[in-house]
C-alpha cells in the first residue's frame, strides 16, 4: 500500500513537472513571435531575416544587398535550425532579448542582433 502510495506521489511530480515546462516553452514561443519581418544592422552591411510559417517551422529568406538565402527554418529548444535551398544546415542560439528583439550567433551569424519591423497593418478579429 505505501508503494502505491509513494508511486502515485511521484507519477504526480513527474506530471506536473513535464506540464509546467511546456506551459513554459509555449510561453517563450509566444513571446518569441518569430514569423514576420526582422532587421539586423550589422557591421558588414543591413540583413533582412523574414519568417513564415507557423510558430515553431516555416521558410525563410534573408536578404543583404545581392545576396540572397532561402530555406526552411525550425526550433530545436533554444535554438534555431536554417536549413538552405542548396542543402547546407546549421544550427544557431536563439536569444530573445526582449520583445521585438532576438539574437542569432553561430557560424556565418555571429551575434547579430534582430530588430523586428513593425507593419502599419492591424489585425482585425474574426467574428464568432
Amino acid at each position: 500500500m505505501a508503494f502505491l502510495i509513494l508511486l502515485t506521489i511521484i507519477g504526480s511530480a513527474v506530471f506536473l513537472w513535464v506540464k509546467r515546462t511546456r506551459l513554459a516553452r509555449d510561453r517563450w514561443i509566444s513571446r518569441l513571435s518569430l514569423p514576420g519581418v526582422w532587421q539586423s544592422d550589422a557591421p558588414n552591411g543591413p540583413w533582412v531575416l523574414e519568417f513564415a510559417g507557423d510558430p515553431t517551422t516555416g521558410r525563410f529568406i534573408e536578404r543583404s544587398g545581392r545576396a540572397t538565402e532561402r530555406g526552411r527554418w525550425r526550433l530545436l529548444g533554444n535554438d534555431i535550425e536554417l536549413e538552405s535551398e542548396n542543402g547546407a544546415t546549421r544550427t544557431y542560439a536563439l536569444r530573445l532579448f526582449e520583445n521585438g528583439s532576438i539574437g542569432i550567433d553561430g557560424p556565418g551569424r555571429e551575434r547579430r542582433v534582430y530588430v523586428r519591423q513593425r507593419s502599419n497593418v492591424v489585425p482585425l478579429r474574426k467574428r464568432q
